[in-house]
C-alpha cells in the first residue's frame, strides 16, 4: 500500500470513530458530517492507490466512487451515498437549524451510521 493511501485510511478511519463517538454524545449533524467524511477519505484513498493521480477536490461521493473505479454498485449503495451528499451539505449549511435536527432522529441517525460502517468494510476490503 502507498504512504498517501495509508494515510487516507489512517484519516478515513479516525472520522469514521468520530462519527460513532459524536453518535453517543447524540450530536446527529456532526454524525452525518463524520459519516460523510470517512467514505470520502476512503475513496480518495483507492483513487491515489490505483492511479498516479491526486484525488480531486470534491465532495461528491458518488463521483468518487466512478473515479475510483468501483464497479457494481448496489442500488442500495447508491442511494445510502446520494442521501450522504445530501446530508452532507444540509448539515455543513443548513437554512434552517431545527429542522435539520427534527429530521435526523437517533433512530435515523443510526441507520445511516450503520450503513456507513457496512460500506466503508467494502470499500476497506478493495485497499487491503
Amino acid at each position: 500500500m502507498k504512504p498517501q493511501t495509508e494515510n487516507w485510511l489512517k484519516i478515513a478511519k479516525y472520522d469514521l470513530k468520530a462519527a460513532k463517538d459524536n453518535f453517543k454524545a447524540s450530536n446527529y449533524l456532526k454524525v452525518v458530517e463524520a459519516c460523510h467524511s470517512s467514505l470520502e477519505k476512503l475513496l480518495k484513498g483507492i483513487i491515489v492507490e490505483y492511479s498516479k493521480f491526486t484525488p480531486p477536490k470534491i465532495h461528491d461521493l458518488l463521483k468518487l466512487t466512478s473515479i475510483a473505479l468501483i464497479k457494481n454498485l448496489q442500488d442500495d449503495v447508491k442511494k445510502i451515498l446520494s442521501k450522504l451528499n445530501e446530508l452532507y451539505i444540509t448539515t455543513r449549511y443548513p437554512e434552517n437549524f431545527e429542522e435539520v435536527i427534527s429530521y435526523l432522529s437517533k433512530d435515523k441517525t443510526k441507520e445511516i451510521l450503520k450503513s456507513t460502517e457496512r460500506i466503508f468494510i467494502w470499500l476497506e476490503k478493495k485497499i487491503k
